[in-house]
């Protein structure tokens, strides 16, 4: 994995995580959704070799 595919993966990943733990009163449920379901399915159609990437970025060999 590259060095700017590593640091927009950590972009995406604190994105998510900050979306999902944020306060309903921030962010309405259904919002957040709307976000997190496209990428959910985008990162189902990676092929297992690049979601393991993604998952321990000490295994691409970048």
């Amino acid at each position: 994995m590259t060095s700017i595919e590593r640091t927009l993966a950590k972009a995406l990943t604190e994105i998510v995580i900050r979306l999902d733990l944020s306060d309903d009163d921030a962010i309405t449920p259904a919002a957040t959704m709307q976000v997190i379901e496209p990428v959910a399915v985008l990162l189902q159609e990676l092929s297992g070799q690049d979601r393991q990437a993604l998952a321990d970025p000490t295994l691409s060999g970048s």
